[in-house]
């Protein structure tokens, strides 16, 4: 009977502490102060909660504003003819696409990820076939005015939600001041407040399709120079009249655009356009042989070059289908990891020829 009676007060005893045992860490977090001492979550939820989602996933910088969080970015088409230069905010661009459309001359596709702070911004025009692939790959708010045929059907079948001035010409209009100092046809223009109306009375999704930017950046405060050859100036022919001229600006360690022989002006600002990175990718750009001569230019993958803090190097990229973001890699097919900044990427034909300058 006493042994009986041990194991009994024995076992009681176990299970009192193991009920404490199991209870003492709730309690201590119950009662621990707040402020600055150690969180006592796991290692993963100290990670999830510890995940900086201020990176502007176009540029990698931690300026990103918090309304824009995990939300679409806007892709305008600017103007690049020479009557209609400068353009309005073409400087406040994340990343800006140049490549020819038809008659040698290029147009530019201008993306930014806060809409509602967007100044105004201009001119705009048409849609073609790239620039449709390329916005349907970032998911954007697509905004032109009108575009080739073969652009308007992609649009159509690819449920790309677009913005046209041709329609909406309260969301797009035709500034005053634009169309007294270079004619009415370079004058179309948008701006955040305006923007904002639209979406929000359209109904527009404003979240982003998971995976819509495959580019990779340096964490914040990181630097390296591409590991090929110095690059203190680029030239990027796309024709006998378009020529776009990145000249290093070592000090401020970004490259400042020209073309036309003279800086790329910002109209509002007066700042000449300065980007951390130059991509030049090269690819098949051939006349489609329509009636307008419009170029049909091949999105699927090719070799090119990444230009940073004042050097140079070979890479690769590739896109395929046109949901597919564009993605930049190292020749060894690992992820190019760019400068966190702005960039403007060149799309160029085979047989170009690029200047790479070292100074």
């Amino acid at each position: 009977m006493k042994r009986g009676k041990r194991w009994l007060t024995l076992l009681l005893t176990a299970a009192v502490c193991l009920s404490m045992s199991a209870c003492t860490p709730a309690t201590q977090e119950s009662q621990a102060p707040s402020g600055g001492e150690a969180s006592s979550l796991p290692a993963s939820s100290q990670e999830v909660e510890n995940v900086n989602t201020k990176i502007n996933p176009l540029t990698g910088l931690d300026d990103l504003p918090e309304s824009c969080i995990g939300k679409r970015p806007v892709g305008i088409m600017i103007n690049n003819i020479r009557n209609a230069v400068p353009q309005n905010n073409i400087t406040g661009a994340d990343i800006c696409y140049e490549m020819l459309v038809e008659g040698g001359i290029t147009r530019i596709l201008a993306i930014y990820s806060d809409i509602e702070s967007l100044p105004k911004t201009g001119s705009i025009r048409s849609a073609r076939p790239s620039y449709v692939e390329l916005a349907k790959g970032h998911d954007l708010i697509y905004c032109h005015v009108g575009g080739s045929d073969e652009a308007a059907s992609m649009i159509q079948s690819m449920d790309i939600d677009d913005i046209d001035g041709n329609y909406d010409t309260k969301t797009i209009w035709r500034d005053k001041g634009r169309i007294a100092e270079f004619g009415s046809v370079h004058s179309c223009v948008t701006d955040g407040e305006r923007l904002s109306e639209k979406i929000a009375s359209e109904g527009i999704r404003t979240d982003i399709r998971e995976g819509a930017n495959a580019f990779t950046f340096l964490e914040n405060g990181k630097t390296r120079t591409p590991s090929g050859e110095a690059c203190t100036s680029v030239t990027v022919p796309f024709s006998a009249g378009y020529t776009s001229v990145f000249d290093y600006d070592e000090k401020n360690q970004v490259y400042k655009k020209s073309q036309f022989g003279e800086p790329q002006v910002d109209y509002g600002t007066n700042e000449q356009v300065a980007v951390t990175n130059v991509l030049v990718l090269k690819t098949s750009v051939e006349n489609s042989h329509d009636a307008a001569g419009h170029m049909d230019i091949e999105l699927e993958g090719g070799e090119g070059y990444y230009i940073s803090m004042g050097g140079c190097e070979e890479i690769k990229w590739s896109k395929g289908d046109a949901s597919n973001p564009l993605t930049l890699t190292n020749q060894d097919g690992t992820p190019l990891e760019m400068n966190c900044g702005k960039s403007w990427i060149c799309f160029v034909g085979l047989a170009t020829q690029i200047d790479i300058t070292a100074e």
